[in-house]
């Protein structure tokens, strides 16, 4: 009964080390070149395709995934720009003390993105 008691609660225990681990692992998106490459061999394999047809899916692909990378782009300078616009905002209502905490906790915000994320190379 011991034996069964230490092996759940170490199990139980390593389940929650990893669940809480998973959760701080960022999963970064794979490059839209890397996703092109993968889901030609995906078709190529699953559907049988003949290099004919492989060849003219390719630049189909090719195309989807620069819209893809557009697309992000696009979408990250737009949340930039919203936090960025909201920062502002917040700004004006506090007081010069309110400020300088304010400023910290930004610092603090983005050291802690750039630690759990890599640096923002996407940055506008």
């Amino acid at each position: 009964m011991y034996l069964l008691a230490l092996f759940l609660a170490g199990g139980g225990s390593g389940a929650l080390i990893s669940w809480q681990i998973s959760r701080r692992t960022p999963v970064a998106p794979l490059p839209t070149a890397e996703i092109g490459v993968r889901l030609r061999a995906r078709y190529q394999t699953r559907l049988g395709l003949t290099p004919e047809q492989v060849q003219k899916m390719s630049p189909i692909i090719d195309q989807a995934m620069g819209r893809i990378e557009a697309i992000r782009r696009d979408t990250a300078g737009a949340i930039f720009a919203n936090v960025s616009n909201m920062d502002q905002q917040v700004l004006l209502a506090l007081t010069p003390e309110q400020k300088v905490k304010f400023e910290d906790y930004e610092r603090e915000r983005r050291a802690y993105l750039r630690q759990k994320y890599g640096p923002a190379n996407n940055a506008p």
